[in-house]
């Protein structure tokens, strides 16, 4: 199953009303986020440091906002949070601009 480890510095999670959760604005080509739907997203603060949030990906979006370029064309991520993606490991990962791929 393919899987995403990403560094959460700006804290852009945000709970859905149907109970899943958001994940976004990340530079992420958008046929490698259609590959992940059904792989594990996992957030660290820190490369060295296990995930504190995670879920199985159920979809994403390209974020769409004329007013900001600089996050205007990112992927948002929707999850399925599990405990078992908390504390997750990256150790060993190649990283490459706050992010690596397993």
């Amino acid at each position: 199953m393919p899987s995403i480890h990403l560094i959460e510095r700006l804290n852009n999670v945000r709970r859905l009303a149907d109970g899943t959760w958001e994940s976004g604005f990340w530079v992420v080509a958008e046929e490698k986020a259609r590959e992940l739907i059904g792989g594990d997203l996992h957030l660290h603060s820190g490369q060295k440091e296990p995930s504190h949030f995670g879920g199985r990906i159920l979809g994403y979006r390209v974020h769409r906002d004329a007013n900001d370029a600089q996050i205007d064309g990112r992927i948002v991520f929707r999850i399925e949070p599990t405990g078992a993606h908390k504390g997750v490991s990256a150790t060993g990962l190649r990283w490459g601009n706050e992010k690596a791929f397993n």
